[in-house]
């Protein structure tokens, strides 16, 4: 689940990391009086739904980062909506329209409520914080004058339980912060992806993914997104959705695989018990995905034209 970007085509180039610091003096965001101040250069955009658990500490990570924040929610019960606003972010509300379409409206919404001061946009989930030393780079970016890149990936952390994970799943990189009017969303859902035209660099630091509240939420997740993986495969085929399986081996094979890759090879046994947790989980993902596509198949072999049904609904703010 978590390669979704290979969908995109045209993978960037990466041409430059960081704006060097001996090409201006070091940007603290600070002025006179020494108070940080947001920069005007930058606007946030996030998408959420019932995020209340974690779109408070995505927001005190931003907020004094950038003179326009922007949520696009699309019909949080929860204390979510009250919240942000209370925090200082603009609130709108937008039906779920999908991961692509919606996230490409938070984009525009967040282009044009900042009235065109931003000169970058910074994409985000509502459980994906920034870090101190990401959001310093970030603010380099976002102040120098003549950038060397259109885009630039950030490394994302999973956090589980409060504690980064520093191997399972690693190296995860995700293209987020943007030249304004520079990038698009792309991609099949549940898996988007931003595509910029023109060089992407790489920035320090990490985006903090606190994408479960505990086992139970990772499983239910997984589950929303394996049914949607399935669907786009009997509406786009298999190829268009990057959603090739169903069959015996892939059930028997692939969630052994999955385990495999996260707690040996890419050693999230160094991340202890949750390092066993989440590898777990995506050995999980994959014999759910599997046998929501072996189902769709043997429905469509016999010329069924029931959807099947399901209690689990579809996650929305995790990319």
């Amino acid at each position: 689940m978590r390669r979704g970007l290979d969908l995109v085509l045209n993978a960037p180039r990466y041409d430059a990391v960081v704006p060097g610091k001996e090409q201006q003096s070091r940007i603290d965001g600070a002025d006179a009086a020494g108070e940080v101040r947001p920069c005007a250069s930058l606007a946030v955009a996030l998408t959420a739904m019932n995020s209340l658990r974690t779109i408070e500490a995505t927001l005190r990570s931003v907020l004094p980062l950038a003179s326009t924040v922007v949520v696009i929610d699309s019909g949080s019960t929860d204390g979510t909506i009250e919240l942000a606003r209370s925090l200082g972010a603009t609130v709108e509300h937008h039906p779920w329209a999908g991961h692509v379409k919606q996230k490409q409206h938070a984009i525009d919404r967040c282009q044009a409520l900042a009235a065109g001061s931003a000169r970058w946009v910074l994409l985000l989930d509502s459980d994906e914080a920034v870090d101190p030393t990401l959001a310093e780079a970030i603010r380099e970016v976002a102040e120098c004058p003549n950038g060397a890149c259109a885009g630039y990936e950030l490394t994302r952390r999973l956090v589980l339980h409060g504690a980064t994970l520093h191997y399972t799943f690693q190296p995860e990189r995700r293209l987020r912060l943007f030249a304004a009017g520079a990038g698009r969303v792309v991609g099949v859902p549940p898996h988007d992806a931003i595509d910029v035209a023109g060089a992407v660099g790489r920035l320090p630091g990490a985006l903090l993914h606190d994408s479960w509240a505990d086992a139970d939420d990772m499983l239910r997740r997984n589950a929303g997104y394996a049914r949607i993986t399935a669907e786009q495969s009997a509406v786009l085929g298999e190829a268009a959705a990057g959603a090739a399986g169903g069959g015996l081996i892939d059930i028997l094979i692939r969630p052994g695989a999955a385990f495999v890759k996260q707690y040996l090879l890419r050693q999230g046994f160094r991340d202890g018990w949750r390092g066993l947790v989440a590898a777990g989980g995506a050995a999980a993902s994959a014999l759910m995905k599997h046998i929501a596509l072996a189902e769709r198949k043997g429905l469509a072999s016999e010329g069924s034209r029931s959807a099947p049904t399901s209690a689990v609904t579809p996650p929305r703010n995790r990319s």
